[in-house]
């Protein structure tokens, strides 16, 4: 490390002092042709961004993902744009459960300062970890942007995670070096086991980088600035390739491993007395199952279109009488199955033994009672069948609650662990015979959501709307091929709402009616968050009248339709209308703010509006005042003579038209203006201006020549 960290200082002081010789040289000679200066450095920098970097290790404060973000901005901001470019790649950011989620956010360029660091350090604050970790797809892009120009390359690689998309990184790297030729790779774990961090010297060995290990936030901090700072100057690590970190580490206490199954003993078979069957099952060869429920089913072997057991029994070691015949054996334990055919003897017992040839999974802690594991069997052949998936995975079966341990088969396996609103995946692999311990704690966030106890004033008596509806809690995540950038992904009506949730940011809401409250969070994996959201209200009575020009028939009612839209921004809802309520009153609860209370009579062509303030826990009485007047149309016919066809139309002063009849007489309300009056009876058009004013009946009579 100190070799390194000299040759750096040297090489930049060299720099200095060149640049220094140059000026003095420029000075000596004016004809002199200035030495052509090299390209400088090419790095492109991969941040993790899948969903396992919003949680914390061990004893720190923030977040994976905060923590090596700003360390990247400290170390970013000491570098000159004319000394080195940079680029940026992550993944896992944009779609969950998507192992084709790689980003070029930036191409190393010669971008000037202070552009020069906000062009990546502006995306990372914007980073909303969320999917899987497709870490070799995004070290392939990375090389191919760095392409094979004839300048010092190099990948610094920062993550928390191996790849989970079943891609080999190790075997990628003559890949890495045909696209981008002499590139070196840098690797900085956060919080790698130590096996895991080992696993990452194939990519630097080679080639020269640097690999660190980082356990807390120092850690992290010195190490990315080392790594930036080495790549900056295309520089190659002079210590041993080792597994480096800032501070010693503890090695991990080895945990003593499980005694292997017992072999089983030699049996003697009953040769006298009535036939029988003596049942054996095998987790492999000459290692009999324990720990495991073991179910035998006896068929008729001259009956294979049945399923129908004709005996049963349990054990891994159990006797079954049976009749001197050939049957169907048929034993199953966890995951597995296997069938063989045996033929009892008319005396004593007959020995069948069935081997699954099956590996064992144990879980180091219980499963969550809330939680759903599927196994699914991951294979290169693509799956045929009803259990078949797109990729070619194939669904075992649900791993059963209050159980340690399973019995699975040999292979490449997915557990999937589904709980509340959490989807994950964990790769395993085990084979015959072998013993493999999981930890499938989640690496989600539980968060519990309940309203707030009422604050100011207390409401008025009354009962709204919305007053006997239940509250709903949603979740949404950020979408940005979503209606209004978010996407719903959870909602309860339970009084006190419980969610589990990916580690992410996520904005939470409590809605009741038109009421509403919004917060944004974010949730890191183990974290218990609780949230009162507080549902503040007004409540508003609304009406509207209109003068004694109003025409009404025997027992007809005014029926008003009412809008409400905020102008204040307080909510997502500005400018947007709203249909509160059809009828003569409307009562509304809603939030405090400022509102324009519009309304409209029956199908009449009169509205009236009004800006209204109301504060939290305020009851207010809002009566609309309709600025209209009543026109009253007739036309005459000569006596005697057959009825005429009578069109009326009626325009505004802009030529829209606001109404249309054909009786005789008509009485229509109207907004308080000019209007032209049409008519066409017998053939002929007549046309006349009118004016109507508010609280006035104005009348307009054809009388037929």
């Amino acid at each position: 490390m100190m070799r390194r960290l000299c040759a750096i200082a040297v090489r930049a002081a060299v720099v200095a002092h060149c640049a220094v010789l140059a000026g003095l040289c420029g000075m000596a000679s004016a004809q002199a042709q200035p030495e052509t200066q090299a390209a400088p450095p090419s790095t492109m920098l991969i941040f993790d961004g899948s969903g396992s970097m919003w949680a914390k290790l061990d004893g720190a404060k923030q977040t994976k993902l905060v923590d090596a973000r700003e360390a990247v901005k400290a170390s970013l901001a000491k570098q000159s744009p004319q000394s080195t470019h940079f680029g940026l790649v992550s993944y896992g950011h944009r779609r969950p459960s998507d192992c084709t989620d790689v980003q070029i956010i930036a191409a190393p360029d010669a971008t000037p300062a202070p552009a020069f660091v906000e062009r990546i350090t502006g995306p990372l604050d914007k980073l909303n970890p969320k999917g899987k970790g497709p870490l070799t797809a995004a070290l392939k892009e990375a090389a191919k942007m760095l392409g094979k120009a004839n300048v010092p390359r190099s990948i610094v690689l920062i993550h928390d995670d191996l790849d989970n998309c079943q891609q080999d990184a190790c075997a990628a790297l003559s890949e890495l070096q045909q696209s981008a030729p002499g590139v070196i790779v840098h690797v900085v774990g956060l919080g790698l086991k130590p096996d895991e961090a080992g696993r990452y010297q194939c990519l630097t060995k080679p080639t020269g980088g640097l690999l660190v290990n980082a356990q807390d936030a120092a850690q992290i901090a010195a190490g990315i600035a080392d790594v930036i700072q080495l790549a900056a100057f295309g520089g190659r690590d002079t210590d041993p390739p080792v597994v480096k970190a800032a501070a010693v580490q503890t090695p991990p206490v080895q945990q003593p491993a499980p005694p292997p199954p017992p072999k089983p003993d030699v049996i003697e078979l009953a040769k006298d007395g009535p036939p029988a069957l003596r049942l054996r099952a095998f987790t492999t060869k000459d290692r009999l199952v324990v720990g495991h429920r073991v179910r035998w089913s006896i068929l008729p072997e001259t009956r294979r279109d049945t399923e129908t057991a004709i005996a049963t029994a349990e054990g891994p070691d159990a006797v079954l009488p049976l009749a001197a015949g050939t049957y169907r054996v048929r034993a199953e334990a966890g995951l597995m199955r296997a069938e063989a055919r045996a033929t009892v003897a008319a005396q004593g017992q007959t020995l069948s033994e069935l081997n699954f040839e099956a590996g064992e999974i144990r879980l180091r802690t219980p499963l969550a009672a809330d939680a759903t594991v599927i196994v699914t069997e991951r294979s290169a052949q693509p799956a045929t069948g009803p259990a078949a998936k797109p990729d070619g995975a194939r669904s075992l079966g649900i791993w059963p609650h209050g159980q340690q341990a399973l019995l699975v088969p040999p292979g490449p396996l997915t557990l999937r662990i589904e709980q509340g609103e959490l989807r994950t995946e964990r790769p395993v692999e085990v084979s015959a015979g072998q013993i493999r311990d999981v930890d499938l704690a989640q690496p989600g966030g539980r968060v519990t959501l309940d309203l707030a106890p009422p604050a100011g004033p207390p409401m008025a008596a009354g009962a709204g709307p919305f007053a006997n509806q239940a509250v709903v809690f949603t979740i949404e995540e950020d979408d940005p091929d979503a209606p209004r950038g978010r996407r719903e992904i959870a909602r309860s009506a339970s009084p006190a709402a419980e969610f589990v949730l990916a580690p992410g940011t996520y904005l939470v809401a409590a809605t009741r009616g038109t009421l509403e409250a919004r917060e944004r969070i974010t949730v890191a994996a183990g974290d218990a968050i609780r949230r009162s959201l507080p549902l503040i209200a007004a409540r508003m009575v609304i009406s509207a009248r209109l003068g004694n020009t109003q025409p009404r028939a025997p027992g007809d009612a005014p029926a008003d339709r009412f809008r409400l839209s905020r102008l204040d921004g307080a909510t997502d809802a500005q400018g947007e209308a709203v249909v509160i309520m059809q009828g003569p009153v409307a009562l509304i609860d809603l939030p405090p703010g400022r509102y324009r209370v519009e309304a409209r009579r029956n199908n009449a062509a009169i509205r009236a509006e009004q800006e209204i303030l109301i504060r939290a826990g305020e009851y207010r009485a809002v009566t609309l005042d309709y600025q209209a007047g009543e026109l009253r149309l007739e036309a005459a016919v000569k006596a005697g003579a057959a009825r005429e066809a009578i069109d009326w139309q009626v325009f505004d002063d802009n030529g829209q038209r606001m109404w249309s009849g054909q009786d005789a007489a008509s009485a229509l309300l109207l907004d308080a203006g000019r209007y032209i009056v049409r008519i066409a009876v017998s053939g002929k058009r007549y046309e006349r201006p009118v004016e109507i004013k508010a609280g006035e009946i104005s009348t307009v009579r054809f009388a037929q020549e």
